[in-house]
């Protein structure tokens, strides 16, 4: 333990948090969308321990209401892996007005030194909230957006620093820096959602096994489904591991050609590397 809080010592406010919104679901049968809040370290050097943190953002009261928290993760005393350092969740301080609400979800610190989460550089969930839809037939898409550490009701958060006592180890809480990354979520319309069809219902990333660049209009283009504000740096190859596309901020606009020309039909790999840290590689069939 004290080679723990040494450690923990050397590195005393040095929090900085980047924050982001993820669509787990949208629950067509009962009117419900389902969003995720997660946090993370901003960097390696700024790791820290979470103290207490309000974490706040808007939504449109015409397409969605009544937040509620179904599911509390890392910093809360409910849970399976509950840790009693912490109070349960809550929204206290959450506002609903006619066009426009904002959650401010919170988490209560309320333990000793020895008993704070660390946050790293791995997005950690803090919870899911559940939220009424107003209308599955609604044709406009909703923007769910943070408020950051400029705009009121801003979001922030204390860290938790160690510091010796004279018997042990007491701690101190101080603000932590915003690292600068808030990513707000963008959700197509309900209308799309609910057709049957969409894929971005489940909320995941989905990266397809192949297309076929035909010119027919349908499936032309080779599309991550479900980034959001995420970003993706892709790299296409061959079988060769010969480099045939890369792009360092895709837009979901390769359409099979290596210098203007179609490639042959066949398998090819890709590396694709997602600004939350997330990898993948893998193969792609290109069909006609």
């Amino acid at each position: 333990m004290l080679a723990v809080c040494s450690s923990l010592l050397a590195n005393a406010q040095n929090g900085r948090f980047d924050v982001r919104l993820q669509l787990k679901k949208a629950d067509c049968a009962n009117q419900k969308l389902f969003v995720a809040v997660e946090l993370k370290a901003h960097d390696e050097s700024s790791s820290f321990l979470m103290g207490n943190a309000n974490l706040r953002f808007s939504y449109d009261t015409r397409l969605v209401k009544s937040p509620v928290i179904v599911e509390e993760q890392n910093f809360t005393s409910q849970g399976v892996t509950g840790n009693l350092n912490y109070s349960p969740l809550s929204l206290n301080g959450s506002v609903e007005r006619s066009t426009k609400g904002i959650v401010s979800l919170n988490v209560l610190y309320s333990g000793s030194e020895q008993g704070a989460t660390l946050v790293t550089t791995n997005w950690m969930p803090v919870a899911t909230l559940q939220f009424d839809v107003v209308s599955l037939t609604e044709k406009s898409g909703m923007n769910l957006e943070w408020h950051n550490d400029q705009s009121f009701p801003v979001t922030g958060l204390s860290e938790v620093v160690l510091k010796e006592n004279g018997s042990g180890f007491d701690y101190d809480s101080y603000v932590a820096k915003a690292g600068g990354v808030f990513e707000n979520i963008s959700i197509a319309s309900m209308a799309n959602l609910c057709s049957g069809t969409s894929t971005e219902s489940s909320g995941e990333v989905a990266i397809p096994e192949g297309f076929s660049p035909n010119g027919d209009g349908k499936n032309d283009q080779f599309v991550i489904r479900n980034l959001g504000q995420l970003k993706a740096e892709v790299t296409i190859f061959d079988r060769n591991g010969t480099v045939i596309y890369e792009s360092k901020e895709y837009q979901n606009d390769w359409d099979g050609r290596n210098g203007g020309k179609l490639l042959p039909v066949g398998t090819y790999f890709y590396s694709i590397q997602l600004s939350d840290g997330r990898k993948f590689t893998r193969a792609l069939t290109l069909s006609r």
